[in-house]
């Protein structure tokens, strides 16, 4: 759904009050409603076709678990392209058209392609992710269909420096990235790692290595996963100020003013940029 108001920060961190988690409940459409889980939910919309991003778990105390806390299903992504990242424990994913398999654990990034069918075997005792799901209103031509298995402790030599430009502020650089995914199945969404700190490129760094930026989202809603660091974000209508710290979960909205500011010295993030337009190539 799209967001009533163009100013808002979303935040959460990765251990939200328990009142906050639910049980996971999705239609799975060759095996009907599933329930699987707990989940929360830290960001709820976007500017701009349907956008959500929180945190699931499982333990031997969530729905559909073993006793042991081993947990089996199979899942379709079929809210949207899923980005998720690992946090803890480990689970074995089955692509079921290819029968392709992967065993991954902390720092794991994981892209599911709406539709794709991977059964999720998950190891006792316990299992936890960070998790964007994106889902806009034009399908893409050439829409990825494979499960995209990745780590943020990879280090490509595709890393770039990150330029773009902000219509009040003009050209800016800050930071350097790489991209995980660069299109889904629906309108853009983009992915990948980015940093910043001391030695690393930004047209406002200070001798900390503290990398300060004006920024509006100008290529869509930036929904982040705050891998190392810490960050304050500063409404610039307001003022008001937003801190996040490592594994705390990031929501800024398209459009919407606002001072990036990563402390040094050194910080960095797993990102995803979703708009409900289909990007030009």
């Amino acid at each position: 759904m799209a967001q009533p108001t163009t100013h808002v920060v979303h935040g959460s961190s990765p251990v939200p009050p328990a009142a906050d988690w639910a049980p996971f409940e999705w239609v799975e459409p060759k095996l009907g409603k599933q329930v699987f889980g707990e989940v929360t939910v830290a960001r709820k919309f976007g500017a701009s076709g349907n956008l959500s991003a929180g945190f699931w778990r499982t333990s031997p105390n969530t729905p559909g678990a073993n006793p042991d806390g081993s947990f089996k299903t199979i899942y379709s992504a079929p809210l949207g392209d899923e980005t998720a990242c690992v946090i803890d424990g480990s689970v074995t994913l089955t692509v079921l058209s290819t029968g392709k398999k992967y065993t991954v654990g902390p720092g794991t990034v994981i892209s599911s392609p709406k539709g794709l069918e991977v059964l999720w075997e998950i190891d006792a005792p316990f299992f936890k992710k960070w998790w964007c799901i994106w889902d806009g209103s034009d399908k893409t031509p050439d829409a990825p269909t494979e499960l995209g298995i990745n780590n943020v402790s990879d280090n490509p030599a595709e890393w770039v420096d990150y330029h773009f430009t902000e219509p009040k502020e003009g050209a800016l650089v800050a930071g350097e990235l790489y991209f995980i995914r660069s299109g889904g199945s629906t309108g853009t969404m983009l992915s990948g790692v980015w940093r910043s700190g001391k030695g690393i490129a930004g047209s406002d760094v200070d001798e900390k290595g503290t990398l300060t930026t004006p920024y509006t989202g100008v290529l869509g809603d930036e929904t982040i996963f705050l891998l190392e660091g810490e960050v304050e974000v500063t409404e610039t209508e307001t003022g008001k100020k937003h801190f996040f710290k490592a594994g705390d979960a990031i929501g800024l909205t398209s459009g919407m003013h606002i001072t990036w500011a990563s402390k040094g010295p050194f910080c960095k993030k797993l990102w995803v940029i979703t708009r409900d337009e289909v990007a030009e190539k």
